[in-house]
């Protein structure tokens, strides 16, 4: 490859990066809203700025989460061993949840301009996004 289509490999590579990380931020800020109109006693948020950050700490929320959840995960796997597909898939459905659990509560604590009376947001988010798997599975195929 010529330098030209490098630079050309790179900044497709980078703007299909982008695209996904604004359609991630989307979804989350969709959700978000929607958590927020059904459970209006349960945030508060200061403002659009509120939002931002919550955006911007999505993924070291999720790379927390994941490095907590991942080793469990290969561990009950592991200790599951071949028994069947239905439950590698339970187990994979369950730490799921509680991966996307773990980062609702995080960014409910560690968000500027967010302030949580309960845990049910993130609840809902988790279970909102383990019935949703399949769907995102299907449309990535």
């Amino acid at each position: 490859m010529t330098a030209g289509e490098r630079r050309l490999a790179r900044a497709v590579v980078a703007g299909l990066v982008l695209l996904v990380a604004a359609l991630v931020g989307l979804v989350f800020l969709l959700l978000l809203l929607v958590t927020v109109a059904v459970f209006p006693g349960a945030i508060e948020i200061d403002g659009l700025t509120a939002v931002f950050w919550a955006l911007l700490l999505l993924a070291p929320c999720s790379l927390l989460a994941a490095a907590v959840t991942v080793p469990v995960r290969h561990l009950v796997r592991g200790a599951l061993g071949t028994a069947s597909p239905t439950a590698a898939r339970c187990t994979d459905a369950a730490f799921g949840w509680l991966s996307a659990f773990l980062v609702g509560v995080m960014l409910l604590e560690w968000t500027p301009g967010v302030h949580a009376h309960s845990v049910l947001p993130a609840v809902v988010v988790a279970t909102a996004g383990v019935a949703l798997a399949p769907l995102v599975e299907r449309v990535g195929r």
